[in-house]
C-alpha cells in the first residue's frame, strides 16, 4: 500500500485538531467534546494505515494502537470533567487511568522491540523515572505552587509511567543506533511531558485554566499521540 494513505490520514489528523481547537475555545461543551474524539480518532487512524504501509509488525502495531486507543478515551474522560462538574473528581482519576495504561502499552512495546537490552539500559529508565515522579510532586507543590491535593497519589504514579515512555525510548534509540522509530517515541515522550507540565497547571494551579494554556497543551498532546501513532512506520 502507498504511503500516500498514511499522510492522507496524518493530514486530516492535523486538521481536525485544528478544528477541535478552534471549537473548544470558542464553545467548549458537547462541541468540544465531539470534535476532541473525532481528533483522536485520526492518530488511531494514522498508526492503522502506517501499519497498512508497513505490514508484517502487527504486535508493535498493536500494543501502539490499544495505547492510542487508551489515549482517546482518557482524552473523553477529562473533557466529561468539565461538563459534569459534580463528577469532575470521577472523570479526572478516570482520565489519568486511562493514559497511565496507555503509556504502559507504549513502554511495553518499546521494551519488546528494541532490542539491545541489558540489565543496566533495562533498569535505569525505571530507577531515573522513579526519582522524576517523587521529584516532580515535591518541587510541582513546594516551587510552582501546584496544589495537588487528593490527587497527590495518582499524578506522582502517572508522573513515572509518562517519564518512562521518554526514558525508555531514550535508551532505545542509543542502543539501535538512533533508529527512527525509537527517536520518534523518544519525541511523542518529551512532547507529552511538555503537554502534562501545561495541564498541570491547568488543572492544580488558579487561575491556569486560560485559552492560551488550552491551545498549547493539546497542540503539544496530539503532536505527541501522531509522532508516536507515525513510529508504527518505520519499525523494522
Amino acid at each position: 500500500m502507498s504511503t500516500a494513505y498514511f499522510y492522507a490520514a496524518l493530514a486530516a489528523g492535523i486538521a481536525a485538531v485544528v478544528v477541535f481547537l478552534v471549537l473548544r475555545v470558542k464553545c467548549g461543551g458537547l462541541k468540544g467534546l465531539y470534535s476532541k474524539a473525532i481528533a483522536s480518532f485520526f492518530f488511531l487512524l494514522t498508526a492503522l494505515s502506517a501499519a497498512a504501509v508497513n505490514p508484517g509488525h502487527e504486535v508493535y502495531a498493536g500494543l501502539i494502537v490499544f495505547g492510542l486507543v487508551l489515549g482517546l478515551s482518557g482524552d473523553i474522560w477529562l473533557d466529561l470533567k468539565w461538563i459534569y462538574e459534580k463528577d469532575m473528581e470521577k472523570f479526572l482519576n478516570a482520565g489519568f487511568i486511562a493514559f497511565m495504561i496507555g503509556h504502559v502499552f507504549y513502554i511495553g512495546a518499546i521494551y519488546k522491540f528494541a532490542g539491545n537490552w541489558s540489565v543496566l539500559t533495562a533498569v535505569l529508565p525505571i530507577i531515573i523515572s522513579v526519582v522524576v515522579a517523587i521529584g516532580n510532586v515535591i518541587v510541582s507543590e513546594k516551587l510552582l505552587k501546584l496544589k495537588f491535593g487528593k490527587f497527590r497519589t495518582i499524578v506522582g504514579v502517572y508522573t513515572f509511567f509518562l517519564f518512562m515512555t521518554f526514558a525508555v525510548s531514550a535508551v532505545a534509540m542509543l542502543n539501535n543506533s538512533f533508529a527512527k522509530q525509537w527517536i520518534l517515541t523518544a519525541v511523542g515522550g518529551i512532547l507529552f511531558i511538555l503537554s502534562d507540565a501545561v495541564l498541570s497547571n491547568m488543572y492544580f494551579k488558579e487561575g491556569g485554566n486560560t485559552k492560551p494554556n488550552v491551545i498549547i497543551n493539546h497542540t503539544l498532546y496530539y503532536a505527541a499521540q501522531f509522532v508516536i501513532a507515525s513510529s508504527v512506520l518505520f519499525i523494522k
